[in-house]
Order: structure tokens, then C-alpha cells, then sequence
């Protein structure tokens, strides 16, 4: 199972939207897919539609076992829920002695044969939760909004990466995804320009702007579902192609 985190420090970037719509693009390759999802605001359970009785605080803490909490999303897509007792979590790990930082890949290890990829839909901040999902993932797949402020997060983003990685000898930034790229103004173009000079390729293919991923989430599908063709969907099938050619390549 590869393990793809996709993460950023700062809020507000597109990282659910991204998780939930990379997750289903893959299942519907035909790829075994779990979503996981480490935020306590829960917004990937909600995005899709589905209810859980237990989520991962019940992981995390030792109370239940991934299999209990996996719930069936979609056709190969399952779901591992969050909430916002999350945080009762990431307190207990932070005042474990040892390996606080494997508390969630020895969670996902049972389930490691059982699919072909893990999607992490990461919070924003640097918790003890947020820690111990770079700490097991493969690949960090980071979206960017191209807006100024965005943009000054993500070179302290990559040191955060860069200072995990001493812990964990998988971890590696796959890809920088930039988000709301609205054509009608320079500031995103400059932004992107920008992008693309600091981080080369690992830089991919813009999201646009596109009012139909945010109804999506209000109908509860994914862009592939509420408007197969959007330019949203365009973006993230070009996302997905990405990523599998990228795990290829890395094989």
C-alpha cells in the first residue's frame, strides 16, 4: 500500500477537496483505495455522504482496530472518518515516552496488502496527529493556493517535510499542486510563475477556479460524479494520471 499524505500547513488550500477527489479518481482506475482522514473537522466523511460510528481518535487511541472503523464510501473506496475528538488523540500521542511519531503507521499496518494506495487528508498546523502522518507516508502531495499568502507557507512547509524525513526514510514531496488558478488575473499566473521557478517539476498542473467543485462537496459526490465535464474534473483526472505515473516511475 503507498501511502500519499496530502498536506499543508496552512488551511485553506484545497487539501480535501484534493484528497477526497485524487482518492475517488483512483477507484475509479479500478485501484483499492482508503481515504483517511486526520482532521477534526471531518470534512472528507461529510464530502461524500457517508456516516461512521467510529473514526480514527478510536484508532489512534487504542480502542478500536482500522477495520473497525473502515466504512464502504464508494465502489473501491473506503473511508476511515474523523471528527473533532480528534483532538483527545493527538494528546495521547504527544505524551507518549517512544515512537510517538508511529502511532498511526503501526494503525494502517493490518491493512497495508488489503489496498493499493492510502490518501491522508492532512490538517493544517504541526500536532502530534499531523506529525505522524508525514512519519508514515510514502508521498507528500502538497496543494498551494496561488495567493501571496499561500505562497510564503510553503518554503516553511518544505523544512517541516525536510525535518520529518530524518524520521522517516520513505518520506519524499512528490508534488506541488497549485490551486485556484483564476485565469482572469496576473496575481495567479505571477504566483504560479513563481512556483514553478523555486520547485521545477515538482510543480504539476494548476486546479482552476471552478464553482463545480465546490457544489460538488455541497451535493456530496466528487467532481467525477456532480459534473464529469468540468474543467474541475479535467484538473483532477490530469491529478490522477499524474500520480500513477509518477508511482510508475518510482517503482
Amino acid at each position: 500500500m503507498r501511502i500519499i499524505a496530502v498536506a499543508m500547513t496552512k488551511g485553506g488550500v484545497g487539501k480535501t477537496t484534493t484528497a477526497v477527489n485524487l482518492a475517488h479518481g483512483l477507484a475509479l482506475r479500478g485501484r483499492r483505495v482508503l481515504l483517511v482522514d486526520t482532521d477534526t473537522q471531518g470534512q472528507c466523511a461529510k464530502a461524500l455522504g457517508v456516516e461512521a460510528d467510529l473514526t480514527l481518535t478510536e484508532i489512534l487511541t487504542g480502542e478500536a482496530t482500522v477495520l473497525d472503523a473502515v466504512v464502504r464510501a464508494r465502489h473501491y473506496l473506503d473511508l476511515v472518518a474523523s471528527d473533532h475528538q480528534l483532538t483527545r488523540a493527538a494528546l495521547a500521542i504527544a505524551r507518549r515516552e517512544k515512537d510517538g511519531h508511529r502511532v498511526l503507521a503501526d494503525a494502517l499496518a493490518p491493512v497495508a496488502d488489503l489496498y493499493d494506495d492510502a490518501i491522508l487528508d492532512a490538517a493544517p498546523g504541526v500536532d502530534a496527529v499531523a506529525v505522524n502522518v508525514l512519519a508514515c507516508a510514502d508521498d507528500v502531495l502538497a496543494p498551494v493556493a496561488l495567493n501571496p499568502a499561500a505562497l510564503a507557507g510553503v518554503y516553511d512547509f518544505v523544512r517541516h517535510v525536510e525535518r520529518v524525513s530524518r524520521h522517516a526514510d520513505r518520506l519524499c514531496l512528490r508534488h506541488i499542486l497549485p490551486t485556484f488558478h483564476d485565469l482572469r488575473t496576473n496575481l495567479t499566473g505571477g504566483a504560479l510563475g513563481q512556483l514553478r521557478e523555486n520547485f521545477g517539476d515538482l510543480v504539476g498542473r494548476p486546479i482552476r477556479v471552478n464553482v463545480d467543485l465546490a457544489e460538488a462537496f455541497g451535493w456530496q459526490k466528487s467532481i467525477f460524479e456532480h459534473a464529469p465535464r468540468s474543467r474541475g474534473a479535467t484538473d483532477y483526472e490530469a491529478l490522477v494520471e499524474t500520480v500513477l505515473l509518477k508511482a510508475a516511475a518510482r517503482v
